[in-house]
């Protein structure tokens, strides 16, 4: 099969996903290695057999409602890329405003110690490595399935990040970060994208996020179960001065600042997607 008569059975797979141009690019180049360019300029060069199927095969699955994600393998996040499967949360554009706003408050300029609760993939901890190469990262994540995939994030671009597999909303794994009987580890950013789905958003949810872990989507019947644990817990581990910021839904910034306020934080902030949806609430621990 050459390149022009795949990419047209692939538009016939294809034909009822929202996206389907971007994804039939995606699964051409990633499965294919034939890229945008290499269309317009070899369309009629040959293709192996081998070829052909993986991407017929991911183009059913993704009609299918399959995530393009899970069926690729890997998906980017701050110019990076991400190992991704069942099991694990896909990184979403949504979450790159939490790490904008969690460097532009910390600042580029010193090193931080910084906490990533829930962290997943490892998309925000990761980041938060590279971009801020003289501090120190933190991940906690008890998922063992997603646990891996942290694990190998980390490993394949090459940040300096500390793994700890435990559950966030247990207080007994603050120990981890005491070094001594009155002290914790200088921690002066505490950042999370914590489940935050409602009972009424799981019932809502697209097909393709079903796919996605239900322990890293549900947040409690009204999605605020994490903020509330998080704000309360693991503030103990904060420096003064220091800052707690959260990925939060478009709904909830009010309830998220209150559960802030209501744990001493003040200076509570918000900010916007690229979509201008509130979607970062966080505040400060005078």
């Amino acid at each position: 099969m050459t390149v022009n008569e795949l990419s047209a059975r692939l538009d016939s797979i294809l034909r009822e996903v929202p996206d389907k141009d971007f994804d039939k690019m995606c699964l051409m180049e990633d499965l294919c290695g034939v890229t945008r360019e290499q269309m317009a300029i070899y369309p009629d060069k040959k293709l192996s057999e081998a070829a052909v199927n993986a991407a017929v095969k991911g183009a059913r699955r993704r009609a299918a409602g399959y995530p393009l994600q899970y069926i690729l393998g890997k998906w980017e996040f701050y110019g990076r890329s991400f190992k991704v499967g069942e099991g694990v949360l896909i990184p979403r554009p949504d979450t790159e405003a939490l790490v904008d706003e969690t460097i532009a408050r910390l600042g580029r300029n010193k090193p931080h110690g910084i906490l990533d609760l829930c962290s997943g993939s490892g998309c925000i901890a990761v980041t938060l490595a590279k971009e801020l190469p003289e501090s120190s990262v933190y991940a906690v994540e008890l998922s063992p399935e997603a646990f891996p995939y942290l694990a190998e994030n980390v490993r394949a671009n090459g940040a300096e990040v500390k793994l700890l597999k435990g559950d966030v909303m247990n207080g007994a794994l603050l120990e981890n970060f005491r070094i001594s009987e009155e002290e914790y580890l200088d921690i002066d950013c505490i950042v999370s994208n914590p489940p935050y789905l409602t009972d009424r958003e799981m019932e809502e949810l697209q097909q393709e996020v079903t796919f996605e872990p239900e322990t890293a989507l549900y947040g409690g019947t009204d999605g605020l179960k994490f903020y509330r644990v998080i704000a309360c817990l693991w503030k103990e581990l904060l420096k003064k001065d220091g800052l707690m910021i959260f990925e939060i839904g478009t709904e909830q910034a009010e309830d998220v600042k209150k559960i802030l306020t209501d744990n001493g934080f003040t200076d509570i902030f918000t900010a916007n997607d690229a979509t201008g949806g509130i979607r970062v609430a966080g505040g400060y621990l005078r």
